[in-house]
């Protein structure tokens, strides 16, 4: 039977709101969630985590408590960024066995982890940590186009996460680059490897057009989960909808297990969040040959580029938008082909911008992209070009530069007597990730949930909306053998 993973309170908000759903609107639709029989629900990751503590000024360790409350039938996951973990340095063990053990307390069951290299090295420990905590762990596989990025790499790589002791394979396209084709061709290489020994899960984005298709042959191939988010959550630059890829399914005579009542109201409710919220729907996107061939070369996430628009529209220099995309392509390409995911689609931008703005290559480095070229993020997909490597590493004086690339060197007890006391652990990890200023002022700011919010019936929430519409002098309403009318006078 395929399972069906919901990235709603995730990667839809991520992609499509800027990250800001609140709890309070999560846990609306918690109940509903809960009864459409979702293999996981994914709540959280470090965007997410970032965002309600900076923006929302919410607990993300109260909001896992009360999803997980709320929803008890649906085993509640996270994604976890290499060893960047929440935050924006690389953190030792002791970190990563220290945020699981406060996820797993606030209910946590499943982890997939993901590093933007596909360095299995990188993330090995945290398989192994959750393992010891008795958490499931999926390893992430960031799909990406690039010489390297063949079906033979990604075959290695699952044989990797096997040996690492991941109890499943997540095959995930953040880009929407997958097309039918290479989905079949890429599945079947990762079966051969794993022989059944673990399930492979499927997320691709809907952001070229593709994801119907690829989700399609993803299904026909026999992947035992396959990804998606409620439909105002959905399409642009999120997954597909719940209802399109179950739609699919039902067509291919796949058998699947969801309560469509129960998803159709999370539509609903999501619908109206968005009314709320001025949020847009995005359509589902139609492929574009043209767009599609101009964005594989550099693969900058779409909200990067509406940065460097802003950024470049500043500086007078919009005009030059095109050549800093065709030399982020370039970039990449010197780079190794890293996936253009956090932090690296931001070292690969920002590194274009400077190229083109100073009119000489690589005149200015950040020191993030220096800690690149030495190795700290991990081994790149492929080799970074000889001369590029020279440049960068004597591009300027580094006395300034991070000089101890060992990550281990953080010791929490030193951390807590430097910084604490804190309040708990929970309090401990975010402000190691996000520092003391921002968690006392969420601390101050945030909202207490002592119940779960109401959530009125539709025509509750209509007639109440109207009725604050001054321009209406009378509302008739009919529906069947029932009428009813309103003087606002």
């Amino acid at each position: 039977m395929l399972g069906f993973v919901d990235e709603t309170f995730r990667d839809g908000p991520q992609s499509l709101w800027a990250t800001r759903m609140k709890t309070e609107s999560m846990l609306c639709a918690a109940q509903m969630m809960n009864r459409s029989g979702f293999a996981k629900v994914c709540v959280a990751s470090g965007a997410s985590f970032e965002t309600a503590v900076k923006f929302l000024r919410e607990d993300p360790f109260e909001r896992v408590r009360l999803l997980n409350d709320y929803m008890p039938d649906s085993p509640i996951d996270i994604l976890i960024r290499s060893r960047n973990l929440f935050g924006w340095e690389r953190y030792p063990d002791e970190v990563i066995a220290l945020l699981f053990k406060c996820l797993q307390k606030a209910g946590t069951q499943t982890i997939k982890v993901f590093d933007g290299l596909n360095d299995i090295e990188n993330i090995e420990a945290a398989f192994r940590i959750g393992k010891q905590l008795g958490l499931k762990t999926s390893g992430f596989l960031a799909f990406s186009i690039s010489p390297v990025h063949t079906d033979e790499h990604f075959a290695l790589k699952a044989r990797e996460l096997i040996a690492a002791g991941v109890d499943s394979i997540t095959m995930g396209d953040a880009s929407g680059l997958l097309t039918g084709e290479r989905t079949r061709s890429l599945i079947a290489a990762l079966k051969a490897e794993t022989q059944g020994r673990i399930p492979i899960e499927f997320l691709a984005h809907h952001t070229m057009g593709l994801a119907h298709e690829s989700y399609r042959e993803a299904m026909l191939a026999g992947v035992s989960t396959v990804t998606t988010a409620a439909t105002p959550l959905a399409n642009g630059e999120s997954l597909p909808s719940t209802l399109d890829i179950l739609a699919i399914a039902d067509e291919l005579g796949i058998e699947t297990a969801l309560d469509v009542d129960a998803i159709r109201r999370t539509d609903d409710y999501f619908q109206w969040v968005a009314y709320q919220e001025k949020h847009r729907i995005e359509p589902a996107v139609q492929f574009d040959p043209a767009r599609f061939h101009a964005f594989v070369g550099h693969q900058i996430p779409g909200g990067m580029i509406s940065n460097f628009r802003n950024q470049l529209s500043e500086l007078g220099l919009i005009h030059r938008l095109d050549e800093v995309l065709e030399e982020a392509s370039r970039i990449r390409m010197e780079l190794g082909y890293p996936i253009m995911v956090t932090p690296f689609s931001q070292f690969v931008g920002v590194q274009a911008t400077f190229n083109i703005i100073q009119g000489e290559r690589y005149k200015t480095v950040p020191n993030e992209l220096y800690l690149y070229a030495l190795g700290h993020y991990g081994k790149p997909p492929g080799p970074i070009d000889a001369n590029v490597l020279d440049r960068i590493i004597n591009s300027q004086d580094r006395s300034s530069a991070p000089q101890n690339l060992d990550f281990d060197a953080l010791i929490l007890d030193d951390f807590r007597k430097a910084h604490g006391p804190f309040r708990s652990d929970e309090e401990l990890l975010l402000t190691l990730f996000y520092g003391d200023k921002q968690v006392k002022a969420m601390h101050q700011e945030r909202k207490i949930f002592t119940g779960l919010p109401t959530v009125h019936t539709p025509l509750r929430a209509l007639l109440e909306e109207l009725a604050r519409d001054t321009s209406l002098s009378t509302l008739v309403f009919e529906r069947s053998n029932m009428r009813f009318s309103i003087n606002y006078e």
